[in-house]
């Protein structure tokens, strides 16, 4: 975490959608400029709808939102947004498919040629700079959506489970380039999963979500592992055995609360 500033904060949060209840409610967040934050919790908890929230996509019944702290009162053009969908073009090749944020935003054709081609080296995508994503394996296509969803350097980068489609293996190679990449651009993540090893690898920060309903924040966990952290060596020592025990822990917390209040309703 850089220390720089709050980029993106809720206070008092209440959201719901028609005439149901709410979904969350009494919810305060901050993530602070530089940081990697993940939100974790059940399925149906709240946490896609604290992403929405950042990219202007929703508005609270009550509470205020603050985008570097300005309300955020349309659709969020400082953030990037990666879901587990894969959105890429199948009619245009790897670099065009990363170049199209910037195209739609009429930068000059030699900028986006000097940014692709950083994002292309940073993410080991050069020898595929041509090739249509119908050729390319499923890490690749990844690696494409994470260039694309950075190429025009949002100030927030959200992340929706974006990798759950793929296997143990691969999922744990692109937290890697995750880690790199982010630390190398200065991004800021906010990141969902309901994955406590994935929440524990890759996070400066987790909060956990869940209870309700309606929904809050239940606990929250600064991990101990620096930015510098070696995922490969990482995973088998002690200390993140550990991390992951109290992610469990609190994360049962939040389903048997759940459970106790009739459970839950968003998502």
């Amino acid at each position: 975490m850089t220390g720089q500033g709050t980029i993106f904060e809720v206070q008092d949060l209440a959201i719901g959608f028609g005439e149901r209840d709410d979904i969350l409610h009494g919810v305060d967040l901050t993530i602070e400029r530089g940081e990697f934050l993940t939100l974790l919790g059940p399925s149906g908890c709240g946490k896609t709808t604290i992403l929405n929230l950042a990219a202007g996509l929703l508005r609270p019944r009550a509470g205020h939102v603050r985008f570097a702290g300005e309300p955020i009162n349309g659709v969020n053009r400082n953030v990037g947004y990666m879901t587990q969908d894969d959105t890429l073009l199948p009619w245009q090749t790897v670099q065009a498919n990363i170049g199209l944020p910037l195209r739609m935003r009429k930068v000059p054709k030699a900028e986006i040629a000097r940014r692709v081609g950083r994002y292309l080296e940073i993410l080991d995508l050069g020898h595929a700079a041509n090739l249509l994503p119908g050729q390319l394996s499923g890490g690749m296509r990844r690696r494409a959506l994470l260039a694309r969803s950075m190429i025009y350097e949002p100030k927030l980068l959200l992340m929706d489970e974006p990798f759950a489609a793929l296997d143990a293996q691969m999922r744990h190679q692109m937290h890697i380039e995750l880690r790199e990449t982010v630390k190398r651009a200065g991004q800021t993540v906010m990141f969902v999963t309901h994955d406590i090893t994935e929440a524990a690898k890759i996070s400066d920060r987790v909060l956990i979500v869940g209870g309700g309903p309606p929904g809050g924040i239940v606990a929250e966990y600064r991990l101990p592992f620096g930015v510098e952290r070696d995922l490969d060596a990482l995973r088998f020592t002690d200390e993140f055995a550990r991390v992951e025990q109290e992610l469990n822990r609190g994360l049962l917390d939040a389903r048997s609360k759940a459970t106790a209040d009739g459970g839950g309703n968003g998502s």
